[in-house]
């Protein structure tokens, strides 16, 4: 197949769309398919594969986004692809993968994760000056409401529901292909080689249970929630209860909040990292406290290192989970309490290695391959349904 992808920048240290294109298109190439990648800027230049840089000029970011949208929708439109793969709000395209979800709803609960009335009623006024949202909630719009629309490639039921729930995308449009996780790279086994020395390095002693969050958005993934559990069960008398951030995000609002807090002494901030299943294999439990997260690929990769999940019911991937068996799911992220006593029931060593062995062979079930097939089912429906009518932007827009 000749295919085009496109994503706005290319960057796999950027966050999970990124990392998860980085593996297609070098799978894609593997499989020997003619792979264009069109971005505006990358930091790799994955084998066989031809880069193309989309030209991109404004100053602000919505004049520079919408020149990137156009730029590329042009280019897509007259390069003779058989799929145009988009994980960016473009024209042209024939599979539509959005893996920050529908935007309207992440923006809607971007809101809840505000704290008081005040602070939401700052980003209530942000967004409505904020014109690259505008312009992106415009495009996603005009995207759902061609007829047909293209193919709808949705990371989890919940973003499938909201698909149909905001723009009443047809079913028949929709396909749910959950992402997968390197079981290879992360496993159980890993806590031999690295455990130790990782506890050593952020100074938490072997006795600890450490909770783990790995997040860029420390406040949509809920880091004050993590904060907030730990000074509760400090409260209740788990003071071995221990907690660790790994994430590329200024820590000194949170660090603030944990000194407020008086636990400080009892969470580690760490920059991102790329050797990211070195601190699994520390971690004893994974925290995801989200407000929202289409398919937490962080949670996956912490399911498949053996490590029990607490997450809510705004992550995608708390869906293929079983409550009780590899993990817990709570209402609502703020619900601390209810948190506070997922982890007190996981502070039990026993029941850690039950669930340990249940969560690596439910990630057993999501290997990288299954996801490729899935995206390969795509492509052959798309390439089926044949290339979309051309749709202009218009540059008012």
């Amino acid at each position: 197949m000749k295919i085009a992808i496109v994503i706005e920048h290319f960057n796999p240290r950027r966050g999970g769309a990124e990392t998860y294109t980085a593996y297609l298109v070098e799978r894609l190439a593997s499989e020997g398919h003619e792979v264009s990648l069109l971005s505006e800027d990358w930091a790799v230049e994955p084998a066989g594969v031809t880069m193309v840089r989309v030209p991109v000029k404004g100053f602000t970011a919505a004049g520079r986004y919408l020149s990137f949208a156009t730029e590329a929708s042009e280019l897509v439109m007259s390069g003779g692809f058989e799929v145009i793969h988009s994980m960016a709000r473009i024209m042209g395209l024939s599979v539509f993968h959005p893996h920050g979800g529908v935007m309207r709803a992440s923006l809607e609960r971007s809101l809840a994760s505000s704290g008081s009335a005040i602070e939401k009623g700052l980003r209530k006024a942000a967004r409505w000056l904020n014109t690259k949202s505008d312009m992106l909630l415009e495009l996603e719009a005009i995207i759902y409401e061609q007829n047909p629309p293209p193919r709808l490639v949705a990371v989890s039921n919940m973003v499938a529901a909201d698909m149909k729930r905001y723009y009443d995308a047809p079913a028949s449009r929709i396909d749910v292909v959950y992402n997968g996780v390197d079981l290879k790279r992360f496993r159980p086994a890993n806590r031999a080689a690295y455990r130790s020395p990782v506890r050593a390095e952020i100074k938490i002693a072997e006795e600890d249970v450490l909770l783990l969050l790995v997040a860029h958005n420390f406040r949509l993934k809920g880091v004050e929630i993590l904060i907030k559990t730990l000074a509760e069960l400090q409260a209740a008398g788990h003071s071995n209860v221990k907690g660790l951030v790994v994430g590329g995000q200024s820590p000194v609002a949170y660090e603030d909040l944990a000194a407020k807090l008086g636990v400080s002494e009892r969470i580690v901030f760490h920059e991102a990292a790329d050797d990211i299943e070195r601190y699994y294999a520390a971690a004893d439990i994974y925290l995801h406290p989200t407000f929202y997260d289409p398919m937490s690929l962080v949670v996956l990769e912490a399911l498949a290192s053996g490590l029990p999940v607490i997450t809510t019911r705004y992550n995608g991937a708390s869906e293929i989970m079983t409550e009780g068996l590899q993990g817990f799911t709570v209402s609502e992220p703020r619900n601390v309490g209810a948190i506070v006593s997922a982890v007190r029931t996981l502070l039990d060593a026993g029941r850690r290695r039950d669930m340990s062995a249940a969560a690596r062979s439910l990630a057993e079930e999501f290997p990288l391959e299954r996801n490729y097939e899935g995206i390969m089912e795509v492509y052959r429906r798309a390439i089926a349904d044949g290339l979309p009518t051309r749709v202009q932007i218009k540059k008012g827009s």
